[in-house]
């Protein structure tokens, strides 16, 4: 049993992070858009991409984890209190709780080309966009899942104030996380909340319908879809991505669990117990396996999770991935 006094010690780690990074876990101060620099995204506009950093933040959770599995190894149950001892040490925004998580490059590179993906895909659409560049960053929503409201409330206001202060009127996001916080927890905290917010695949797949977006075209084969929960069972954003990858020349095959009746991914419960979400990713991967030997996320954390319980031979990629690459030259 674990006591709560220990649980919360995790959750103030939590909470101290972002309050002093802006960032739920220690990570370089630029690792939210240095994915863009080159690009010569414009930095004001009414409509404003705002990524959430969780792609970016991805490769720091999956070397946090595996940390966090090492000491549920030797631990057992008592897991977050060895994590809480361990990060308590390295204290908080410091240079030594940044060296202490040491992404892979591998996973820090494909984490920023599915954004820089996303970010072609926008442009052959014709879509015209601004860039937070520095007023991009977490849209807190581990604090909303942690049942730290106040915080979150704290956080959400933040996030805000920064997106007006570009002038944005209409954000587009890139996860489905960040979109269920702006579109619909940040309007029910916020006064006056006036901003519009669309996933990227919502913007694509109307610029799709109106014939501003076009593919190359054939036939790319069989890729199996996995539905993220927060789309497919908060924000209904089901239909968009099959249409997108469809247009793209793929066959999209639904696996056994599907659209709103999808299956848990396994995450973000590897923050808590990686053993149980391994086991939940480790079942949905031969899932999708059974479906296709190609699979399409829409979510980077579903990502994380379904790759590294993915079996020989199953390919597990973001659909921003699949979707440029079948951009017409």
């Amino acid at each position: 049993m674990i006591a709560v006094a220990n649980v919360w010690d995790v959750l103030e780690l939590v909470r101290e992070s972002l309050r002093s990074t802006g960032l739920p876990l220690p990570a370089p101060g630029d690792v939210a858009y240095r994915w863009a620099r080159g690009l010569g995204l414009p930095r004001r506009g009414r409509v404003v991409l705002y990524t959430g950093a969780l792609y970016q933040l991805v490769p720091y959770i999956n070397a946090l984890v595996a940390k966090l599995e090492a000491i549920e190894g030797r631990r057992g149950s008592g897991i977050l209190t060895g994590a809480a001892k361990a990060f308590s040490r390295l204290g908080l925004g410091g240079a030594a709780a940044a060296l202490a998580i040491r992404p892979r490059r591998e996973e820090v590179a494909y984490a920023e080309s599915v954004l820089r993906a996303v970010a072609r895909l926008l442009g052959a659409a014709g879509v015209e966009y601004a860039y937070a560049y520095e007023a991009d960053g977490y849209s807190g929503i581990l604090l909303h899942d942690l049942g730290l409201e106040e915080d979150f409330e704290r956080h959400a206001r933040g996030v805000y104030r920064r997106l007006a202060e570009l002038g944005a009127e209409e954000v587009i996001t890139v996860d489905p996380h960040t979109t269920y916080a702006l579109r619909v927890l940040y309007p029910r905290l916020i006064d006056g909340y006036s901003l519009e917010v669309r996933s990227y695949l919502e913007v694509l797949d109307t610029a799709l319908g109106e014939g501003r977006l076009r593919f190359a075209g054939g036939d790319r084969g069989a890729l199996a879809i996995h539905d993220p929960c927060y789309y497919a069972r908060f924000l209904g954003v089901i239909d968009e991505p099959r249409r997108l990858l469809a247009a793209a020349g793929y066959r999209v095959v639904e696996p056994r669990r599907s659209r709103r009746l999808t299956f848990c991914c396994g995450g973000p419960a590897e923050a808590l117990s990686p053993a149980l979400a391994r086991s939940v990713s480790k079942a949905r991967a031969l899932e999708l396996a059974d479906a296709a030997s190609r699979v399409a996320t829409l979510c980077p954390i579903c990502w994380a999770n379904l790759s590294r319980a993915a079996p020989a031979g199953l390919e597990v990629r973001d659909a921003a991935l699949y979707l440029a690459e079948g951009l017409a030259r």
